[in-house]
């Protein structure tokens, strides 16, 4: 695997040979990249850091005005007080939610306001996703973050 993750490799054969890497071997690496001991994640998370850092060590990082962004999207927004604090079960802000439905695919930003789809903040998964089917839906389970009652048990309809 040293071989692969040579200076002469292409990026895709450093990211490819990081996906078949043995869990010591990962944990082997991390300092090399990053200059610090490893952190405690899982196999999946590690290569998808790892591979990312070798992305960005080739490739360079975000640049400025995606920085910023990021940085604006983690901050409240000082002109809507009423949103509500998030709720356990939201994923962390910068998550990218995507869900292809009737051959488009929509993306959803979750931000510290709400949820950014297509450059507006929205309070809620369940808003988005009547915009998208014209008709309600569990937003959190129209994007497939959490099951529908059907699949738990109950028919549609029942509570």
């Amino acid at each position: 695997m040293k071989n692969e993750l040579s200076e002469q490799s292409s990026l895709a054969a450093k990211v490819a040979a990081i996906q078949k890497m043995s869990t010591k071997a990962l944990l082997e690496l991390w300092p090399k990249l990053y200059g610090t001991k490893a952190p405690r994640l899982n196999k999946r998370l590690l290569r998808q850091r790892l591979a990312f850092r070798v992305q960005e060590l080739e490739l360079g990082s975000l640049s400025e005005k995606h920085r910023n962004r990021l940085q604006r999207l983690q901050k409240p927004s000082a002109k809507d007080k009423s949103v509500p604090k998030a709720r356990v079960n939201k994923p962390p802000a910068g998550t990218r939610i995507v869900k292809e439905y009737e051959g488009e695919t929509h993306e959803v930003i979750v931000t510290r306001e709400g949820f950014e789809y297509r450059g507006q903040i929205y309070r809620s998964l369940s808003g988005i996703a009547k915009l998208i089917t014209g008709s309600h839906w569990s937003g959190p389970v129209f994007f497939g973050l959490k099951g529908s009652s059907h699949e738990r048990g109950k028919t549609h309809g029942q509570k």
